[in-house]
C-alpha cells in the first residue's frame, strides 16, 4: 500500500497553464498595462488582484477541485477481516519469530482494531443511517404537511400524545426536554400526527399509537401537520428542593406515568419548563440523564393538599371546656406554626431562583 502511494505521481497545483493561479497572473499583467494607459480604477484593481491572500485562496481552491476530481479510493475495504486472518495465521505457527509475535500483539490491541473498523466503515460508506426517500405522490388538497424522519435506537421518543375525542385526531401533547424529539427540533406540541411509517393514526387510541412507536426501531417516518409557531421558552432558571418523596407510578393524576420523574426528599431539581400549570418538566442536578421528566407543579400539589384535607372524615368535638387567656395564646401560636409547617414542609418546594 505504501509502495503504490509512493509510485503515484504528485501533481503540484499551478503547473497547468489553465489553472486559476496562471489566469490570475495573466489578469494582473493586463491590469498593469492598463495602469500605464491611465485607465480609471485600474490601479485599485491591480492592488486587489496582486494581494497575496487572493493568490493563496485560488491555490487552495485549485487543490480542492483537483481532490474532488481525483478522490482517493480505499486500498482495502476489509482490513478488519484481514487482521483477524493474520492473527489466526500467527497463532498457528509452531515457532513464530519475534517480528510475528510483535505484529500479533499490535493487531490484538483494542485501539488498533477500532481504527481498522472505522477505516472499513468509511471505505464501505457505512457511516450513517439510510433515510428513506420521500413519497412520490403527495395529495395537493390536504393541509400543509411536514415529513419528519427520526432515527430511534432503543430510546424513548420523548413526547406524549393526546386524542381529540370529537374528531379522532392524534396530537403531540408535550415534548420532553432532552428527549429524541426535542433534540431533533422537528416535533412540537400541538402538531397533528397523520401517519407513522405509512400507517394512519387518526381514530386510533393513544395506547395503540404508543405501541406502534415502541415496536418501531431505526428510521421512523412521521407525517405531521405543523401547529402554529409556539413562543420560545424564556423562563428564568428555577431550582427547587422538594420536602417529600414522589413516585409517578403511584400518582393516578399524572397524564403519562412513564414520562414522570421520581424524586426523593432533599434532591436538587432544575425546573426547565413551567408552561403547564399542573405539570412541570424538571431534571435532577448532577444526573447522568439529560432527559427531563414530569413532576407536579406547586398548583397541583396545593390541589392535592385540598383534596386530601376534604377527604378526611369529619370528627365532631364531644367535649368543650372554656379556655383561659394563656391557653388561647398558646393555641393560636400552635395553630400558626402548624399551618406554616403544613404549607412549607409537606406540600411546598423550597425554591431558589437563578439569574
Amino acid at each position: 500500500m505504501r509502495q503504490s502511494m509512493e509510485e503515484e505521481p504528485v501533481t503540484q497545483p499551478g503547473q497547468d497553464d489553465n489553472g486559476l493561479a496562471q489566469i490570475l497572473a495573466e489578469v494582473v499583467e493586463e491590469v498593469r498595462l492598463s495602469i500605464d494607459r491611465d485607465t480609471n480604477g485600474a490601479d485599485l484593481l491591480y492592488s486587489l488582484l496582486s494581494a497575496p491572500w487572493l493568490y493563496s485562496l485560488l491555490r487552495v481552491y485549485e487543490c480542492l477541485v483537483q481532490h474532488s476530481q481525483d478522490a482517493p479510493s480505499p486500498y482495502l475495504p476489509y482490513s478488519s477481516r484481514l487482521s483477524q486472518e493474520i492473527m489466526v495465521s500467527v497463532r498457528g505457527l509452531a515457532a513464530p519469530s519475534s517480528e510475528a509475535q510483535e505484529l500479533y500483539i499490535l493487531l490484538k490491541r483494542l485501539h488498533v482494531q477500532a481504527l481498522l473498523s472505522a477505516h472499513d466503515s468509511v471505505a464501505q460508506r457505512d457511516y450513517g443511517p439510510v433515510v428513506p426517500p420521500l413519497p412520490d405522490k403527495l395529495p395537493d388538497n390536504e393541509e400543509a404537511m411536514r415529513i419528519v424522519c427520526l432515527v430511534k435506537n432503543k430510546q424513548p421518543l420523548g413526547a406524549t400524545i393526546r386524542k381529540n375525542e370529537r374528531t379522532g385526531n392524534i396530537f403531540i401533547a408535550r415534548v420532553i426536554h432532552g428527549g429524541l424529539a426535542d433534540r431533533s427540533g422537528l416535533l412540537h406540541p400541538g402538531d397533528k400526527l397523520v401517519e407513522v411509517n405509512g400507517q394512519k393514526v387518526q381514530g386510533l387510541q393513544p395506547e395503540r399509537v404508543i405501541q406502534m412507536l415502541v415496536q418501531f426501531q431505526g428510521n421512523i417516518l412521521f407525517k405531521v401537520i405543523p401547529n402554529s409557531p409556539q413562543p420560545a421558552n424564556r423562563q428564568p432558571a428555577l431550582y427547587v428542593r422538594p420536602m417529600v418523596d414522589y413516585s409517578p407510578l403511584q400518582d393516578p393524576a399524572i397524564p403519562c406515568p412513564d414520562a414522570g420523574m421520581a424524586y426523593s426528599k432533599g434532591d436538587l431539581l432544575e425546573i426547565v419548563d413551567q408552561r403547564d400549570i399542573r405539570w412541570w418538566q424538571a431534571r435532577k442536578l448532577h444526573s447522568a440523564s439529560l432527559c427531563c421528566g414530569l413532576i407536579p407543579s406547586t398548583n397541583q400539589l396545593r390541589y392535592k393538599q385540598r383534596e386530601l384535607w376534604w377527604s378526611q372524615p369529619y370528627q365532631a368535638h364531644t367535649c368543650i371546656r372554656p379556655l383561659s387567656a394563656a391557653d388561647i395564646g398558646e393555641e393560636e401560636i400552635m395553630d400558626e406554626n402548624k399551618c406554616i409547617e403544613t404549607d412549607e414542609e409537606d406540600f411546598e418546594f423550597g425554591s431558589v431562583r437563578g439569574g
